[in-house]
């Protein structure tokens, strides 16, 4: 008895075939889609006699814009599939953040909160377009962060055309995080801060022409701008402890502790514990707008009266320099240098600790 012919099939040929045949049928995508990619990795079996059923997916985007998704092998990823209008699974060592994203803060209940739903399919895709060899999210920066918690190790992007430099970018992540929520104060003034420094605008009054309100439907004044930039000089993990609570991530609250760190001065280890000190009793008291006000006014003005200035001393030695500062009624001793080979470091800290051990034995 002779037996079925077998039949032979062409990987490369079945899976171009899927895929056209998946983009004009979908209806109901990525729910099957990661259905299929779990079952079969790579889209085809070489052993299987017949090519699967045509697989339909989901987004919010129409059957039109979506030509694939890449499988997350590596190995089955193609640059050249990343056009304008795919919706493309990307490994993470290819991906870079959005530099000058509206979202600065990330809170890690919501990264945790979509890390646990990601195994079983991302619902939106992140946005991104293709730099060279790279590619650079315009939103998605919680998507990212959760699947990199949940152990995924990739993100599906639908990419768009490339952005006509750094505003543009920022803009368009602007109103992709406009449609979800409104930007916090927090965010809204470490973006305008970054877009300053960084130079994608060159003056304050670039920004206020520039890039929209909070709110997103108007401009800001003078007088706003100067005030987000005030807030966005306070050191970084201030503003992110103060963003964990809504009472101190109120634009009053954080006008108020902004007093605490002068203009154009670097913020001193007294300023930052002292910040630290005030969100921790104004969350503990939730204090009203003026309790904040009396509290930071009093604390600043008793901070600066009983502050002793420090007697500082620089050092220069060869290519290390730096100084000793020195605080005598706290008995303190401050040293920085810079300028050391890392390998030269572990026996500078032995040195160190070496001297101030017999420095101690002998000066109880």
């Amino acid at each position: 008895m002779v037996g079925p012919k077998k039949i032979k099939l062409d990987p490369k040929t079945a899976m171009d075939r899927h895929f056209a045949r998946s983009a004009t049928t979908a209806q109901d995508r990525f729910a099957r889609a990661a259905e299929t990619i779990e079952r079969v990795p790579t889209g085809l079996s070489p052993e299987s006699p017949v090519a699967p059923e045509p697989v339909t997916l989901t987004t919010q985007a129409s059957a039109s814009e979506l030509r694939q998704v890449a499988p997350a092998n590596q190995a089955s990823f193609d640059l050249s599939m990343c056009v304008p209008g795919a919706v493309v699974r990307v490994p993470f060592h290819l991906i870079d953040l959005n530099p000058v994203g509206p979202r600065q803060i990330y809170r890690s209940e919501e990264i945790d909160k979509i890390a646990q739903t990601l195994p079983d399919g991302q619902d939106d895709a992140a946005h991104g377009f293709l730099k060279g060899d790279r590619v650079v999210l315009i939103d998605g920066g919680t998507r990212y962060r959760s699947a990199k918690v949940s152990g995924v190790g990739f993100l599906d992007v639908k990419f768009e055309e490339a952005p006509q430099g750094q505003l543009d970018l920022y803009l368009r992540a602007r109103r992709y995080n406009d449609q979800r929520s409104q930007p916090s104060v927090i965010d809204h003034a470490l973006s305008l801060h970054i877009l300053l420094e960084s130079g994608v605008v060159a003056s304050s009054r670039d920004l206020i022409e520039k890039v929209p309100d909070m709110n997103g439907k108007g401009r800001m004044g003078e007088a706003q701008v100067s005030l987000y930039l005030r807030i966005a000089r306070m050191p970084r993990h201030v503003l992110e402890r103060m963003s964990e609570s809504p009472v101190t991530s109120q634009l009053t609250v954080l006008y108020a502790l902004s007093e605490i760190f002068p203009k154009d001065e670097k913020p001193t280890s007294e300023q930052i514990d002292l910040a630290m000190l005030l969100v921790e009793e104004i969350k503990a008291k939730d204090l009203t707008k003026k309790q904040v006000q009396e509290l930071v006014k009093s604390r600043v003005s008793n901070e600066r009266k009983h502050r002793e200035r420090s007697i500082q001393q620089p050092i220069a030695y060869g290519s290390c320099k730096g100084y000793i500062k020195i605080f005598g009624k706290r008995g303190q001793i401050d040293l920085s240098l810079k300028g050391l080979k890392e390998e030269n470091l572990p026996l500078l800290q032995r040195e160190l600790q070496t001297l101030i051990e017999r420095f101690t034995s002998q000066h109880p």
